[in-house]
């Protein structure tokens, strides 16, 4: 990243918002947004009309253990674009820069819902900002003992990529204590960047999740625990925006999430946020009550 100049587009950027699918689902037929298949390698079958990450040079087959980064991954080495976001097929950003929680819940992701959302203005948004994340929610514990608490989780993996991480790059160890030891998460591998700083971001993640997996043993994890490279990408996400901020040299916006839940999920789950308002005190201990710590 040294040396990385600020990069400006005009009003015609290329933008593509890539939303990660590991099934079938809906995605509103909006231009920015283009769905893919992730983990098409080891899939019986290929969704019509999708993009797929098995396509070109790719990581798709590691799907189980690396979750939506192997869209993430495909991206960088196949599509050219300006800016190159990442969503999840329920899980968008959307353009509120008022907005005090970091998510609300919706029930549906229709054209209709993205108007109401504003989407009609994100095109010209995004090209004021070289990155846009995820506005961070607070969990009034570390970013270490609440990955330490949460479910398919392993403390060990995360002590391990600390070490790999200060071992080759020891320009980061400040950024990682820094955030690592705060209480502000930014969940979900959800962004959008600008070329340059995406480029430069991918090359440092995989390299650090490559030295992980060659040093780590996931033989005995379930299904679940298997997940562990996109659970500490998002950590890592976390630590590289961190060290951007101490360089300053970058211009940076967060929003909000909509998450979208059907049915009576949704409004049970939209309930319990009017109850418990997502980054609130309350909220953060009443969710650690009911999470076992896994060492």
């Amino acid at each position: 990243m040294a040396g990385m100049k600020r990069f400006r587009v005009n009003k015609m950027s290329d933008i593509k918002l890539f939303v990660c699918c590991h099934q079938p689902e809906r995605i509103p037929e909006h231009p920015l947004l283009l769905p893919v298949q992730v983990g098409a390698a080891i899939s019986d079958t290929h969704f019509p009309g999708f993009l797929y990450d098995d396509a070109g040079d790719n990581i798709s087959e590691k799907n189980r253990s690396y979750c939506e980064l192997t869209a993430q991954y495909w991206a960088w080495k196949n599509i050219q674009a300006d800016y190159y976001g990442f969503f999840h097929y329920r899980r968008y950003l959307y353009p509120d820069i008022y907005a005090k929680r970091p998510y609300r819940i919706e029930s549906a992701a229709t054209l209709s819902m993205l108007e109401r959302l504003n989407y009609s203005c994100f095109e010209r948004l995004i090209p004021q900002y070289d990155l846009i994340l995820p506005k961070p929610e607070n969990m009034y514990c570390s970013v270490r003992r609440h990955y330490a608490a949460a479910p398919f989780h392993h403390q060990r993996d995360l002590a391990l990529t600390e070490k790999i991480l200060c071992m080759y790059e020891p320009s980061y160890i400040q950024a990682a204590e820094t955030y690592l030891g705060g209480s502000l998460s930014y969940f979900g591998n959800i962004y959008i960047m600008q070329r340059d700083l995406f480029q430069a971001y991918c090359t440092w993640l995989f390299s650090i999740l490559q030295d992980y997996d060659k040093q780590s043993d996931t033989s005995c994890y379930n299904a679940a625990e298997q997940r562990v490279d996109g659970y500490l990408a998002e950590r890592l996400l976390g630590i590289y925006v961190e060290k951007l901020r101490e360089r300053g040299n970058l211009s940076v916006l967060e929003l909000p999430r909509v998450h979208f839940l059907p049915g009576r999920t949704g409004q049970m789950q939209k309930f319990v946020t009017s109850l418990l308002p997502p980054g609130t005190k309350r909220r953060a201990m009443i969710k650690r009550w009911f999470k076992p710590n896994r060492k």
